[in-house]
C-alpha cells in the first residue's frame, strides 16, 4: 500500500459514495465523522502491522468519502434542490450549444445573477426558441420554474444530470397565450478565449459535414468530438448491436490516436510535449466527458513521467483521475460514461496484457513480419474480451442486453478507425488553412468510413449477436466464458485443460441448445414506452403482430421505436398491424409506419367515426384497404392466438392467448356495459390511465376478468405501483416491458 496508496485507497471511497448517491444507502455525518476518527486512530496504532494498516487506512478512506460527500450536498447541491417549485428571473450564459426540439431548445446554463440564491450554480434550462440556436458564450436573461426531472421510462433524469454537476432543471415560464413571460439574450457572439474549443467544436463539426457526404459526416464527426446528433438511427442501431458504438463516445481510445499522431509526424519526445497542449484542448472540444477526462488525466501522469524520466504506474494512474473527478463531483459515480470508461480500462489495465502473451506464446518462433500483424490482431482481441467482460455487469443492468459481436467487429474496423480519426483532424486543420486539397482528403476519407459504416451494418444483421436479461441460458452461457477466459488468466496453471475444456464445451453446447429451445418455444409481449400513446408487439423468432403504433406527438416516436425493436429482433416485416382505435390516441404514428414498414394486413374496429381528429388515418386506412373487424375473429399468427372483439363503436379489444387482454381503447363506461354482456378472463389487462378513474367500475370489471396484474400502457403524471392488491406497471415509467410466454 505503501508504494501504490491510491490502488488501495480509491475504489473503497468510490464505493462508498456509489452506495450514497446510487442506492441511497447513507450515515449520518457525525457518526461517519466518529468512524473516521476511529478508524485513522486504529491505523495509527497498528502502523507496524501491514495488513491491519492496510485495512485500517481503507476503512477510513471510505468513511472520508462519505463526511466529504455529506458536506458536498449540504453545500452544493441541497440549496440548489430547494429551488423546486419556484419562480425567478434570472441572468445566465449558456454553457454548451443548445439542442434544438421542434417548440423549444435545451441550453446548459451556468446561472450567475438571481434573486432566490446568492451564489452561481449550472442547470439545464429549456428555453423558447430563438431564430439562431443560442451558442456557447450567448447571455440570456428569462424567467423560468424551476423542478426536479423525474424517474421516466425507466431513465433516472435527476441521477444523469447531476453526474454533469446539474442539480435542478428549469423551463421558461409562459403567459396564458403560450409566449415566455420574459425572455431576452443579452450577448451573442462571445468573443473570450474561454469559448474557443466550443467555436472550434462547431467549426469541425461543419467543415465534416461540408467535405463528406450525410452518413460519412456524421460518422466521422461523432469520431472526432463526440457529437451523433448528425448519425441516422438506422446507424446509431447498427454501432450498438455491433459493438461499435464507443466509436462515437470520445474516450481513451480517440485520445490515444491523437497522441499517437504526435508522435507519427515529431517523434517520442517532441511528440510529448506538443501533445500536452493539445490533449489540453481536445478535451473541452470533445465535450469534457468523464470517459476522456480520465483518459487525458492518466496520460498528463504518463508524460510528466516521461519528462521527468520517472516511472508511471497506470493502475495508480488511473484511480488517480477517479479520485479527481469524484472530488469535483462526487455524483459523477452515477454516470454510466465514468462507470464504464473506468470499468473498461480495469479490464485493459489488469487482464489485457497478460491475455495477449499468453495467446502470442506459442507463436514466437514466426518471422518478425507475421508475428507483428499477429500481434495486432491478439492485441484488438484480447483488448475487446477484457473490456467486455468489466464492462459486461454494467451494461446488462443498464441497458438489459449485451453484444456478443463486439469481439469481431472491432476486430474489423480497430486500424481502420485511426485511419478515420487522422484523416478527420486534418480535413478539419485542411478547411482553415487550406481548403484547396479537401477533395483529395474527402476522397481518401470516404471508403473507410464507409467500410465502417458497412462492417456495422452487416454485423449487427447476424443472428443471435444480443443477450438480454430474458435468455437466462445464454446469460448462464456468457458467465460460463468469462468464469473461463479469468480462470486461464489468473490460476491458468493449475488447471489441467485437457479435461476441463471438453466439460466447459459441453456446457456450453447445452446452454446454448437450450437457449436456442427455450427461445423457439416461446413468443414476447413486449410494450414499448410511448409517453400518452401505445404500442405492443406480439412476436416469436420469425413473426410479429403490433397492435396500436401511436406516439404522443413529441420526441416519442412509435413508429421509429417498432422500428428500432425490429433491427434488434432481426425482424423485416410486420404480419398484423391491430388498432384498438383510429385516432391519435392509438394510431398517430401509422404514416410514417407504412412509409418505412411493410405490414401485411390491418385490423380495425368497425363503426370509426371520422373527426377533424383522425379523418387522415380513416382515409388512410382505407387507401392499404384496411379490414374492419365487426365480430369477434381469432387470428393465427404463429407466436400465439391473437383474438380481436368489437367492444363498442369505433373500440377493439384483443386477447393473447388467455394470458394477456388489452382492453386500453374504450372508455370506463363502455368497457363496463361490454363486461356486462360478455365473459372473458386473462392474468394481465392493458388499460390506459383514464381506465382508473371510476374506482368502483374498474373493481368489478377487474374482478370479473380475474386479472392478477395491471400494465397501464399510456400513462401521464404518477401512475400508481399497486390497485386493490393487484401490481400495477407502466412502460412509462419503468421503460419498455417484456413478457415471454410458452407457446400453447
Amino acid at each position: 500500500m505503501r508504494e501504490r496508496p491510491l490502488v488501495f485507497l480509491v475504489p473503497e471511497a468510490a464505493m462508498a459514495i456509489f452506495c450514497s448517491v446510487c442506492l441511497d444507502i447513507y450515515i449520518k455525518p457525525n457518526l461517519s465523522l466518529l468512524l473516521l476518527s476511529l478508524s485513522l486512530a486504529a491505523a495509527g496504532a497498528l502502523i507496524n502491522y501491514e495488513k491491519l494498516f492496510t485495512l485500517c487506512c481503507m476503512l477510513a478512506a471510505a468513511f472520508l468519502a462519505l463526511t466529504g460527500f455529506s458536506a458536498y450536498r449540504s453545500i452544493f447541491v441541497d440549496p440548489v434542490r430547494m429551488l423546486a417549485g419556484s419562480h425567478a428571473e434570472i441572468t445566465a450564459t449558456v454553457l454548451q450549444d443548445a439542442v434544438v426540439y421542434d417548440d423549444n431548445q435545451r441550453a446548459e446554463l451556468s446561472v450567475n445573477d438571481n434573486t432566490i440564491l446568492q451564489r452561481s450554480f449550472r442547470m439545464y434550462c429549456y428555453l423558447p426558441l430563438t431564430e439562431t440556436p443560442l451558442y456557447a458564450g450567448d447571455r440570456i436573461k428569462v424567467n423560468v420554474g424551476f423542478y426536479l426531472p423525474g424517474n421516466l421510462e425507466g431513465f433516472d433524469r435527476a441521477a444523469y444530470q447531476a453526474s454533469e454537476g446539474c442539480y435542478i432543471t428549469a423551463s421558461y415560464t409562459k403567459n396564458e397565450d403560450d409566449t415566455p413571460m420574459s425572455f431576452a439574450v443579452l450577448q451573442t457572439e462571445n468573443g473570450s478565449p474561454r469559448w474557443i474549443p466550443q467555436r472550434i467544436a462547431r467549426f469541425c463539426k461543419q467543415a465534416i459535414e461540408d467535405a463528406l457526404p450525410e452518413r460519412e459526416a456524421g460518422l466521422l464527426t461523432g469520431l472526432m468530438i463526440g457529437n451523433k446528433d448528425a448519425i441516422s438511427s438506422a446507424d446509431a442501431i447498427s454501432l450498438r448491436i455491433a459493438g461499435l458504438s464507443h466509436l462515437v463516445a470520445v474516450s481513451g481510445l480517440h485520445v490515444g490516436f491523437l497522441v499517437a499522431f504526435c508522435y507519427l509526424l515529431f517523434g517520442r519526445r517532441l511528440g510529448t510535449y506538443l501533445s500536452v497542449p493539445l490533449l489540453l484542448l481536445f478535451v473541452p472540444i470533445a465535450g469534457a466527458s468523464p470517459s476522456v477526462i480520465r483518459a487525458a488525466i492518466m496520460y498528463l501522469i504518463a508524460a510528466g513521467a516521461f519528462i521527468t524520466k520517472r516511472e508511471s504506474d497506470t493502475l495508480n494512474s488511473l484511480f488517480a483521475a477517479l479520485a479527481l473527478l469524484l472530488m469535483q463531483n462526487p455524483y459523477a459515480i452515477a454516470g454510466l460514461s465514468l462507470q464504464l470508461s473506468f470499468a473498461a480500462t480495469l479490464g485493459l489495465v489488469l487482464l489485457a496484457g497478460k491475455m495477449q502473451t499468453r495467446m502470442l506464446r506459442p507463436f514466437h518462433d514466426l518471422p518478425k513480419p507475421l508475428y507483428r500483424l499477429l500481434s495486432f490482431i491478439v492485441g484488438a482481441v484480447s483488448c475487446t474480451i477484457c473490456a467486455t467482460i468489466f464492462t459486461a455487469p454494467i451494461l446488462l443492468s443498464s441497458f438489459g442486453y449485451i453484444s456478443i459481436l463486439s469481439v469481431l467487429s472491432n476486430l474489423l474496423v480497430v486500424g481502420v478507425t485511426a485511419v478515420c480519426f487522422i484523416a478527420g483532424f486534418l480535413i478539419c486543420i485542411s478547411s482553415a488553412i487550406c481548403p484547396a486539397v479537401l477533395p483529395v482528403l474527402s476522397a481518401i476519407t470516404q471508403p473507410p468510413l464507409y467500410y465502417i459504416l458497412w462492417v456495422a451494418e452487416r454485423i449487427s444483421n447476424l443472428p443471435f449477436g444480443m443477450v438480454s436479461w430474458g435468455d437466462g441460458f445464454g446469460l448462464a452461457a456468457l458467465f460460463l466464458c468469462f468464469t473461463v477466459i479469468l480462470s486461464w488468466l489468473i490460476i491458468g496453471n493449475r488447471i489441467k485443460w485437457k479435461f476441463a475444456m471438453p466439460i466447459v464445451c459441453l456446457c456450453l453446447v447445452i446452454l446454448s441448445g437450450l437457449s436456442t429451445y427455450q427461445y423457439q418455444r416461446s413468443y414476447r409481449v413486449t410494450y414499448l414506452p410511448c409517453g400518452t400513446g401505445q404500442a405492443i408487439l406480439v412476436s416469436d423468432t420469425t413473426q410479429a403482430t403490433l397492435i396500436d403504433c401511436a406516439g404522443d406527438g413529441g420526441y416519442r416516436d412509435a413508429a421509429q421505436m417498432v422500428q428500432e425493436w425490429m433491427r434488434y429482433h432481426n425482424i423485416d416485416h410486420i404480419d398484423t398491424l391491430i388498432l384498438t382505435a383510429v385516432d391519435r390516441g392509438h394510431a398517430r404514428d401509422l404514416p410514417t409506419l407504412l412509409q418505412t414498414v411493410s405490414v401485411n394486413q390491418i385490423l380495425i374496429p368497425v363503426g370509426s367515426k371520422s373527426t377533424k381528429y383522425n379523418s387522415d388515418l380513416l382515409e388512410l386506412c382505407e387507401q392499404v384497404d384496411a379490414q374492419e373487424i365487426s365480430q369477434t375473429k381469432t387470428l393465427d399468427t404463429g407466436a400465439a392466438p391473437i383474438t380481436v372483439f368489437p367492444v363498442a363503436d369505433g373500440k377493439m379489444g384483443v386477447q393473447i392467448a388467455s394470458e394477456v387482454l388489452i382492453l386500453h381503447s374504450p372508455t370506463q363506461k363502455q368497457l363496463a356495459a361490454f363486461l356486462e354482456s360478455s365473459s372473458i378472463f386473462a392474468s394481465e389487462v392493458v388499460l390506459s390511465q383514464r381506465n382508473m378513474e371510476d374506482d368502483e367500475l374498474l373493481t368489478q370489471a377487474l374482478d370479473a376478468m380475474g386479472a392478477e396484474r395491471i400494465i397501464v400502457q399510456a400513462g401521464f403524471g404518477e401512475v400508481v405501483s399497486e390497485y386493490h392488491g393487484l401490481s400495477v406497471e407502466s412502460p412509462y415509467v419503468t421503460g419498455e416491458i417484456v413478457r415471454q410466454f410458452v407457446k400453447e
